[in-house]
């Protein structure tokens, strides 16, 4: 893939956290193998070790919450892309997901300024914003702060400590919010959504709003834009590729396993997403994802393809393409 950002990034030095993730691996791989940059990737375990070493990342081990490492890991870098998140939706963890979303978030900040770092990347979510009133949410509408769902809540409120802290530090601070990633390696959107349909799981529920999926790689295209574009300081951007109802999203999974997702009727799902949470069932379905769900939810990207320079390069289609590929080449889908 081309570079966007034109040498900006080669001997660069920098610091990314969750490493050992998704969106984290493809980013130090491609920061490391394409752009040339020194990369130093943390995380607790690494599933990719020798893919990332063979990249070129250098792999330190250790965990966001110690501030002592995180001052270590900044030291000398001249820029720190900040993915490590508690994102265990639906399993507790609400000291947890403080500890990491925020605490760690602003302790980071604060090792990132007191080192001399340059710029400050943070990797947020839509879900930060909740779910407002309006189906196109940008960048001027608040985030939700005393919402429901822990993750979203707490990457809200991660949001603020950061922008305070690097107020206070003077960082450069830019922070992006990924909808929902879909690519090779993508354990939520692509390998968890393959596996509800394999099992006959109802994913369709009467009339269907929207789902946002964004390609791996056009959110590692983003979070590059961000490191180096001077108009990126300061900023938030929305990171979504073209909304497409539910039905279509799942529809290319039911085409790679020759079947059809299933659909219930709305007053089922209701009842299921009653019984799921009176029961605790553990079924991936509540009212409040119920609610999400049924919305025809956007989020625009014109701030990010104004001031970044930044769109989606790969389409649904062909994003999808490349997953079953992937999908195949890892045993996952045998059809």
């Amino acid at each position: 893939m081309p570079s966007l950002v034109h040498d900006a990034l080669r001997d660069v030095p920098i610091l990314v956290t969750g490493a050992s993730g998704f969106i984290g691996g493809r980013l130090t791989e491609r920061l490391a193998s394409e752009e040339g940059a020194r990369v130093d990737g943390t995380g607790r375990s690494f599933r990719e070790e020798a893919r990332l070493r063979s990249a070129g990342v250098t792999l330190c081990p250790a965990d966001v919450r110690d501030r002592t490492a995180m001052e270590r890991l900044c030291h000398g870098k001249q820029i720190v892309v900040h993915l490590a998140a508690w994102v265990q939706r639906g399993r507790g963890g609400e000291a947890d997901a403080y500890a990491i979303n925020i605490d760690a978030t602003r302790v980071l900040i604060e090792a990132a300024a007191a080192a001399g770092v340059r710029r400050f990347v943070l990797v947020s979510t839509v879900a930060a914003y909740g779910l407002p009133v309006v189906d196109d949410i940008d960048e001027s509408v608040p985030l939700d702060t005393h919402q429901g769902d822990l993750y979203g809540r707490t990457k809200a409120l991660g949001e603020q400590a950061a922008e305070e802290a690097a107020a206070r530090a003077g960082l450069s601070l830019t922070i992006l919010r990924p909808a929902m990633v879909i690519g090779p390696g993508s354990p939520g959107w692509t390998t968890g959504m393959l596996r509800l349909v394999q099992r006959g799981v109802p994913v369709l529920y009467g009339k269907s709003g929207f789902a946002y999926p964004v390609y791996i790689d056009d959110v590692v295209d983003a979070i590059l834009l961000a490191a180096t574009r001077p108009e990126a300081t300061g900023q938030a951007f929305n990171v979504s590729g073209p909304s497409v109802e539910w039905a279509t999203f799942f529809g290319h999974y039911g085409r790679m396993l020759g079947k059809s997702p299933r659909r219930v009727p709305m007053a089922v799902a209701r009842a299921i997403a009653w019984a799921n949470e009176t029961f605790k069932l553990g079924i991936p379905l509540t009212t409040l994802r119920l609610r999400t769900y049924v919305r025809r939810l956007r989020y625009p990207t014109q701030k990010a393809e104004q001031l970044l320079g930044w769109k989606p390069r790969v389409s649904l289609d062909e994003g999808m393409r490349r997953s079953e590929a992937w999908l195949r080449e890892e045993g996952l889908l045998r059809t």
